[in-house]
């Protein structure tokens, strides 16, 4: 029986290095020569001795090429090509359009002679001899389809097998559409995350770094209740799917297609851009092969505006209305109101459902309006309490100003309910008083 494997001390630390299996793989797939497209078949390396040759005509839409000639002396002249998985990964499947040239036609000769064969480090995947004892009587031509490996490199190649005799014929082998498809096991690893929520910008917002061992750093998804919304890449091509038009996006035209780290990668969501409504939000990086790892989430985004989880009153806090005044102003309009300038001012408010009960644990926004018009946040943490009820004093430094109240029943979200106090400062000597513009409140 043919002996392929040859044993050089490069073979020998793989076969003592050959990966286990592992129980759950994902996979991503180096397309090289014509898959999908042409390419330089990145990854495969020549190794020839003897009168053996090579050549790589791939990105020209050639094929990997290698052939031995007639006169070949046996046990010395060998040609072909290897493919070695890149750390962290493992060969599971290779699929080519290969054919050999020399086995078919010429008179079989009685002992071994050239031979072709490819292989893992443990495995003949297939072989052909020009011996009268050899099943294979004529050239391959078959597409190729070899499943269910595990290896750390795949190679094939032409050699001389004629006991020490020249070889009695010229035989070649080509390749091209070779996929070898590598299991990459361990997920991306995710640190120094910084998550914003959003609810000043209306943007949820991560940042992050991302390491992976295999395949590397590849893409950012952002989940919207359960479905990729988003695709975020981290690294420009050859990180990027070669054949977009079909439904694996995990297919590249190198062996190690992306980085091995990224830092300071951004992945955001803007709130407009969803249907209305609280969703729950997940973002995750994704390497090569598709395995992810959360970077934040599943969150509410936007959520409720209200402390509570009962879903009574969470679905209460969406028709929340607002109503404030101004706690010593006389009755009948009680929202607008002259002090002295000074004095301490106090405000109060409720926050009520459409039913008329109170909401309690929700953010209300202030708004500083001043006299040229510019409107100001000065506070995002008013909070009501029991019964709905909001308080604020408003300091005794104040100018002449409007003050809005607005409440956002998803926050981020727009205003849905908005009450606006006007108050008028006056001096001691009763003029109605401004603050020169400072920059200040």
């Amino acid at each position: 029986m043919l002996r392929l494997v040859r044993l050089s001390t490069a073979v020998v630390g793989l076969l003592l290095a050959a990966p286990t299996a592992a129980s759950a793989e994902n996979i991503f797939t180096v397309a090289s020569c014509h898959g999908p497209q042409p390419n330089a078949a990145a990854g495969w390396v020549p190794f020839a001795s003897g009168q053996g040759l090579t050549s790589n005509t791939c990105a020209a839409d050639g094929v990997l090429h290698a052939t031995l000639n007639a006169d070949a002396p046996s046990g010395s002249s060998t040609a072909g090509w290897r493919f070695t998985a890149p750390p962290g990964t493992h060969i599971v499947r290779v699929r080519a359009a290969r054919g050999t040239l020399g086995f078919g036609g010429a008179p079989r000769v009685e002992e071994n002679d050239s031979a072709y064969g490819m292989q893992t480090n443990t495995q003949t995947l297939e072989e052909c001899e020009a011996s009268r004892s050899s099943p294979c009587t004529a050239d391959l031509i078959a597409p190729l389809d070899k499943q269910g490996l595990n290896a750390p490199y795949v190679e094939f190649q032409v050699l001389c097998t004629n006991g020490g005799r020249p070889c009695s014929r010229r035989v070649s082998v080509n390749a091209s559409a070779v996929s070898v498809a590598l299991a990459d096991p361990a997920p991306p690893v995710i640190s120094n995350a910084n998550i914003d929520a959003g609810e000043n910008s209306n943007t949820l917002r991560a940042t992050f770094d991302a390491a992976d061992a295999g395949g590397g750093v590849y893409r950012a998804l952002v989940k919207v209740d359960g479905n990729v919304a988003q695709t975020i890449p981290l690294a420009p091509a050859p990180c990027s799917d070669v054949n977009p038009a079909d439904a694996d996006p995990y297919q590249f035209d190198v062996s190690t297609p992306c980085p091995a780290s990224v830092k300071g990668a951004v992945a955001a969501l803007d709130v407009r851009s969803l249907p209305p409504g609280p969703h729950g939000v997940e973002i995750a990086v994704e390497d090569a092969a598709g395995n992810q790892t959360t970077v934040t989430g599943p969150v509410e985004f936007p959520k409720p505006n209200v402390a509570s989880s009962s879903p009574a009153e969470r679905a209460a806090a969406l028709t929340g209305r607002l109503r404030m005044w101004f706690v010593k102003a006389k009755s009948g309009n009680r929202r607008s109101f002259a002090s002295t300038y000074g004095t301490r001012v106090v405000t109060r408010g409720v926050l009520l459902s459409r039913s008329g009960r109170g909401i309690v644990g929700a953010r209300v926004d202030v708004y500083h309006i001043r006299r040229d018009g510019t409107r100001r946040l000065i506070k995002t943490g008013l909070k009501s309490r029991s019964r709905g009820r909001l308080t604020l004093i408003l300091p005794n430094n104040v100018d002449t100003r409007t003050i809005e109240f607005a409440y956002r029943a998803l926050r981020p979200g727009p205003i849905t309910s908005r009450q606006r106090l006007r108050l008028t400062v006056r001096t001691r000597s009763g003029r109605i008083y401004y603050r020169k513009s400072s920059g200040k409140r």
